[in-house]
C-alpha cells in the first residue's frame, strides 16, 4: 500500500503526461496575452531574442507552429489559441499557490501596492503609517501582471480591460498660494490672481479636462498680459512644492496639495475656484488572478480612508 493521499485528491486514471518546459510555457503565455514578442520580453524582463528562443523550443518539442507573424505583432494558431486561456489560468493559480506557501511558512503577508509617485508620497504615505503595505511608486505597467504587485492605483479615465477596477478618488483643481503671498490681499482672490506670479503645470499625460491658467482665468473673465511668465514644472507635485515655497499662485490638484493645505503651507480657493476633472484614481487587480484576502483588506482600508477626503472636497 502506498502512502496516504494527504489532499484526498482522486488518483488519475492514467499517468500524467510530462510537463513541457516551464520557461517556454511562460514565454508563450506572455506572448499570447501581449500580442508581440517585444511586449512579452518587457513583461518578463528578458530580451526579445530570449523569448523567441523559448517559443522555438516549445514548437520543436511539440512539432507544431504556435505563432504566425502579423504586421509588427504575432497571432496564435488555432491550436495555440485554444490552449492559451488554460495556460494563463494555470500560471495565475501557481502565483496564488506560491503566495499561500510563503504565508504558511511565516513570510510576511504585506501587500505590495503600486501608485503614481506623487499620490504615494502626498496622499497615501501619511495615511498608511503602520499598515502592512509596501508602496511602490511609479511601477511599470507590466509589474501587476508579473506578480511584482498585488494592487495598482492608476490615474486616468478607465476602464482598463483585463483588470478589475474600483474608483478610489475623484480629482479636482483649484488655485492655491502660500499664506505669506496672500496676506497683502486680505482675502481678495481676484486681486491676488491678477498680481501674483503664476506657476504652470507642464506635466505630460494630464487629464484633457485640466485647464491651464489662460483657460481658468478666461472662464472667470479675468485678464493678465503676462500669462507666459512664471515658473514651469513638469511634475504636478513640484507645482505644489513651489507654491508652498512662495514662488507664486498655482493650479493644484487637491489630492497632491491636501497635506500642504492641512499643514498651513498653502491656502486654496474653494467654491467658484474649483474645477472638477474627468479622470480619477482607480484600484486595479488582474481579472485572471484570485484576489488574496490581504489585498481585499487593503482595498477596504483605502476606501475607508478616501471617504472623508471625498466628502470634504478641496
Amino acid at each position: 500500500m502506498g502512502p496516504p493521499d494527504l489532499l484526498n485528491i482522486p488518483a488519475p486514471d492514467r499517468p500524467a503526461e510530462p510537463l513541457l518546459p516551464l520557461n517556454a510555457l511562460r514565454a508563450f503565455d506572455a506572448v499570447a496575452r501581449r500580442g508581440s514578442v517585444a511586449a512579452a520580453a518587457r513583461e518578463l524582463g528578458v530580451t526579445p531574442g530570449a523569448v523567441s528562443q523559448q517559443i522555438r523550443l516549445l514548437e520543436d518539442v511539440l512539432k507544431v507552429r504556435l505563432l504566425e507573424r502579423q504586421g509588427r505583432g504575432v497571432s496564435l494558431t488555432a491550436g495555440a489559441a485554444g490552449a492559451a486561456p488554460a495556460l494563463h489560468e494555470a500560471f495565475a493559480r501557481l502565483g496564488e499557490a506560491s503566495r499561500l506557501l510563503r504565508q504558511d511558512a511565516g513570510a510576511s503577508a504585506r501587500v505590495r501596492l503600486g501608485a503614481p509617485g506623487a499620490l504615494a508620497a502626498a496622499w497615501l504615505a501619511p495615511r498608511l503609517a503602520g499598515q502592512d503595505i509596501d508602496l511602490i511608486a511609479d511601477p511599470a505597467p507590466e509589474d501587476l501582471d508579473r506578480f511584482r504587485l498585488d494592487l495598482d492605483i492608476r490615474y486616468g479615465p478607465g476602464p482598463w480591460p483585463g483588470y478589475r477596477s474600483a474608483r478610489l478618488l475623484t480629482e479636482s483643481l483649484a488655485p492655491a498660494a502660500s499664506p505669506a503671498l496672500l496676506a497683502p490681499f486680505a482675502g481678495d482672490w481676484r486681486a491676488a490672481l491678477t498680481a501674483l506670479p503664476l506657476i504652470h503645470d507642464m506635466s505630460p499625460g494630464r487629464d484633457p479636462a485640466q485647464p491651464g491658467w489662460r483657460t481658468w482665468l478666461d472662464r472667470r473673465r479675468m485678464k493678465r498680459a503676462d500669462l507666459a511668465a512664471g515658473d514651469h514644472y513638469a511634475r504636478p507635485e513640484h507645482v505644489v512644492a513651489a507654491a508652498a515655497a512662495g514662488r507664486g499662485a498655482a493650479l493644484v490638484r487637491r489630492s497632491l496639495a491636501d497635506g500642504a493645505i492641512a499643514r498651513g503651507e498653502l491656502i486654496s480657493l474653494v467654491a467658484d475656484g474649483v474645477t472638477a476633472l474627468d479622470w480619477s484614481y482607480y484600484i486595479l487587480s488582474p481579472e485572471t488572478r484570485p484576489l488574496p484576502r490581504a489585498a481585499r483588506s487593503v482595498i477596504d482600508t483605502l476606501r475607508h480612508l478616501a471617504e472623508p477626503f471625498e466628502a470634504a472636497g478641496v
